[in-house]
C-alpha cells in the first residue's frame, strides 16, 4: 500500500479542488456509461444538459441538432444501438475495447498481459467487480469507472481536508493513466473517429480523447497541491 507524509498546510483551496475532483468523477463514470453499452433514453436526457451540450460542442458535435437530424429518440436509440454493435462488438472488423488488444502494435488478444495488470491493480485497492459484471478487467469502460472511483475518493480527501488521502487518491490516478490509459486509449478514439458513420460517437470519442490528455496535466497540479508524492513502503 502507498502512504504519503504531507504538510499540514494546504496551499491550494479544498472546496474547490473537492468541486473539480467531482466533476471528474462524474464525468468519467458518464464516458463508462457510453462505452459500457448502447444509449437509453435516460442516458439521452443527461447528455442533453446544458453542462454536457457544451464538452460535446467543443468535441465538435451538436448534441441537439445531430442527434435531431437522426430522427425522434426511438429512432435515434436505434441507429446508436446498431452503431455501437459494430463499433465495438461485432461481428467483423470491429474496435476491440480492450487494452489488452488495442496495446500491442501487432494486435493483441484477450486476457494478455493487460488484462492481468488491470486486474492485479484494481485488487490491490481492495475493489471487487459487481456480481453481474461478466467482462473483462481491461474493457474501457472498467478503467474509467476505475478513475472515477479514485476521483470519488480524491474529492472526499480534499472535502475532509484530509490531504494524505487526496493525495493516494491522487497517486493512484496518475499511476494508473500513465501507465494504461495514456498508452492505449488515444489510438482507440483515434480510430473510432475514422470509423463511426455517427457524429455522436466520433464526439464521444473525440470527448475522451480530450479530456483525458486534459485530465493527466491537472492531475499533477492537484497532486502538487495536496502534497509530495506517495512512496511504497516494505
Amino acid at each position: 500500500m502507498l502512504q504519503v507524509v504531507t504538510n499540514n498546510v494546504s496551499d491550494g483551496h479544498p472546496d474547490s479542488e473537492a468541486r473539480t475532483a467531482i466533476e471528474v468523477c462524474h464525468l468519467y463514470g458518464l464516458l463508462a456509461s457510453l462505452f459500457r453499452a448502447e444509449p437509453t433514453h435516460e442516458l439521452l436526457q443527461v447528455l442533453r444538459s446544458p453542462e454536457l451540450s457544451q464538452l460535446f460542442t467543443e468535441a465538435g458535435f451538436n448534441i441537439e441538432e445531430d442527434l435531431a437530424e437522426i430522427g425522434d429518440d426511438d429512432t435515434l436509440l436505434e441507429k446508436l444501438a446498431v452503431e455501437f454493435t459494430a463499433l465495438f462488438l461485432g461481428p467483423g472488423g470491429h474496435i476491440s475495447p480492450h487494452e489488452s488488444v488495442q496495446a500491442d502494435p501487432d494486435g493483441g488478444s484477450l486476457w494478455g498481459d493487460e488484462t492481468l495488470a488491470v486486474k492485479h491493480f484494481i485488487e490491490g485497492l481492495d475493489l471487487a467487480f459487481t456480481e453481474e459484471y461478466t467482462g473483462l478487467p481491461d474493457h474501457i469502460s472498467v478503467e474509467l469507472d476505475l478513475m472515477a472511483n479514485l476521483a470519488g475518493h480524491e474529492a472526499q480527501g480534499w472535502e475532509q481536508n484530509d490531504l494524505t488521502r487526496a493525495a493516494n487518491a491522487l497517486a493512484y490516478q496518475q499511476d494508473f493513466m500513465q501507465e494504461h490509459l495514456l498508452r492505449w486509449v488515444p489510438l482507440f478514439c483515434k480510430k473510432i473517429i475514422e470509423t463511426a458513420d455517427l457524429a455522436f460517437y466520433r464526439g464521444v470519442a473525440r470527448m475522451t480523447r480530450d479530456f483525458l490528455a486534459s485530465e493527466a496535466e491537472d492531475i499533477k497540479r492537484r497532486l502538487e497541491l495536496a502534497g509530495p508524492p506517495p512512496t511504497p513502503t516494505s
